[in-house]
C-alpha cells in the first residue's frame, strides 16, 4: 500500500534526521541558539514521523499470520543490525581515529548504542523498532473501527501520564524534587510506542481535511507552532530534558499536525524519484552516519569550514545536511545493485 504524500513526508523526515545530526556540532558550542534547537527539534520530529508511519501501515495490514510475518521482519532487521555495528565499529577505530582522538570502547560494549557515544549510537532507532515488532500481533486485534473511541481514550490517557516524566524533569532541574512517583509514568515503555500507536490509530480512522481548508491549514499550524515553543522551551532549559521523549506533547501535536497536513493533501501520484527515495528512506537512515559523523566531527566541520569560508552556521548545517543526504542515498543506491549487498539496507 504506497501513499504518494507519506512518501513525500518520510523523504522529509529523513532529512530532518540528518540535519538535526549536523547541527549537534554547533549546539554543542552554542546551547542557548533558538534556530539550532529548533533544527534539533525538527530531527526528533521526523523520526517520531517515521515511528507513526510504521504504526500506520503495520497496526492495519491484512497479514492473516501476524506472528509469523513479524519474526521474519525482526530476523531480517537483527542481520542488518549486526553487519551495521560491525561496520561503524572498524569505522570509528580504524579510520576516524586517524584524524581525531576517540574513546576506547570494547566491542562489547559498542553494541549497547544506547550508553556509547559513537557513530553508531543513532541504530538505537533499529533497535526501538523491534520490541514495537514484538507487540504489534497483539496490539493488530485491537485495532479495529468499533474500538476507535476506545482506543482514542487510552492513547490519551497515555498521554497524560506520559508527560508527567517531563514535569518531574523539570521540577527536578529547577527546584530539586519530583512530585509524581517514578511508578507511576511508564517508565519503560518502548521507544517511540504512543506515536506508533497514535500512527495506528490515524490509519484506523483516517482523518481527512479538505485541502486549503481552515481544518487543514490548522493542522499544519499547530505542527509549525508546537516545534517552534519546543525550540524556544529548549533553549531555555536544555535540550536533553525533552531529547528522545517522542511522548511530550509539543512533539507529537507537531507529528500528528504535519502527518495529518500531508495525507490530506490527497496527492495520488508522485515522481519516480520520489518513490524511489522513500524505498530509500530506511537505507539512507543507516548509512548516513558515514558522512554527517555525529558524534566525532570536529576534525571535519572546522576543516570545511576554513576551506570554504562559509560564515553563516545555518547556511552550512543545510549545505552539508543535503550532501550528507545525497551522499548517502548514493551509497543506498550502489548497494541495491546486487541481491547480497541489498539486504544490507533492506528492513
Amino acid at each position: 500500500m504506497r501513499i504518494a504524500t507519506i512518501d513525500i513526508l518520510k523523504i522529509f523526515s529523513i532529512f530532518f534526521v540528518v540535519m538535526a545530526h549536523t547541527t549537534l556540532f554547533f549546539l554543542n558550542r552554542n546551547g542557548n541558539d533558538v534556530i539550532l534547537c529548533f533544527l534539533r527539534q525538527a530531527g526528533l520530529l521526523g523520526v517520531s514521523l517515521f515511528f507513526v508511519c510504521s504504526g500506520y501501515f503495520l497496526l492495519n495490514n491484512k497479514h492473516e499470520n501476524q506472528a509469523n510475518y513479524v519474526i521474519g521482519k525482526i530476523k531480517g532487521i537483527v542481520v542488518v543490525l549486526i553487519f551495521w555495528l560491525v561496520f561503524y565499529y572498524v569505522y570509528d577505530n580504524e579510520f576516524i581515529s586517524r584524524f581525531t582522538a576517540i574513546p576506547d570502547i570494547g566491542f562489547l560494549n559498542y553494541l549497547n548504542v544506547s550508553n556509547a557515544n559513537t557513530e553508531a549510537t543513532p541504530l538505537w532507532f533499529i533497535f526501538a523498532v523491534i520490541p514495537l515488532y514484538v507487540f504489534t500481533p497483539l496490539f493488530r486485534y485491537s485495532f479495529k473501527k468499533e474500538h476507535a473511541t476506545e482506543i482514542l481514550k487510552i492513547l490519551i490517557l497515555m498521554v497524560v501520564i506520559s508527560n508527567l516524566t517531563l514535569v518531574n524533569a523539570l521540577t527536578g532541574a529547577y527546584f530539586s524534587f519530583a512530585i509524581f512517583p517514578f511508578n507511576l509514568l511508564i517508565p519503560f515503555q518502548p521507544e517511540g510506542l504512543i506515536c506508533f500507536l497514535v500512527g495506528g490509530y490515524l490509519g484506523l480512522v483516517k482523518p481527512g481535511f479538505r485541502p486549503c481548508g481552515i481544518a487543514h491549514l490548522a493542522a499544519l499550524f499547530s505542527a509549525i507552532a508546537a516545534l517552534i515553543a519546543l525550540s524556544l522551551i529548549s533553549s531555555h532549559v536544555g535540550i536533553a530534558i525533552f531529547y528522545g521523549k517522542f511522548y511530550n506533547l509539543l512533539l507529537l501535536t507537531a507529528a500528528v499536525g504535519l502527518f495529518i497536513f500531508m495525507t490530506s493533501l490527497n496527492i495520488n501520484t508522485s515522481p519516480a524519484w520520489v518513490n524511489h527515495l522513500s524505498e530509500n528512506v530506511l537505507g539512507i537512515y543507516l548509512v548516513h552516519n558515514i558522512f554527517v559523523i555525529e558524534i566525532h566531527n570536529a576534525f571535519i566541520h572546522e576543516r570545511l569550514l576554513r576551506m570554504t569560508g562559509i560564515t553563516d552556521t545555518y547556511l552550512y548545517i543545510l549545505f552539508y545536511s543535503l550532501l550528507a543526504f545525497l551522499l548517502s542515498y548514493g551509497l543506498c543506491t550502489l548497494l541495491k545493485r546486487t541481491r547480497v549487498t541489498a539486504r544490507l539496507v533492506t528492513l
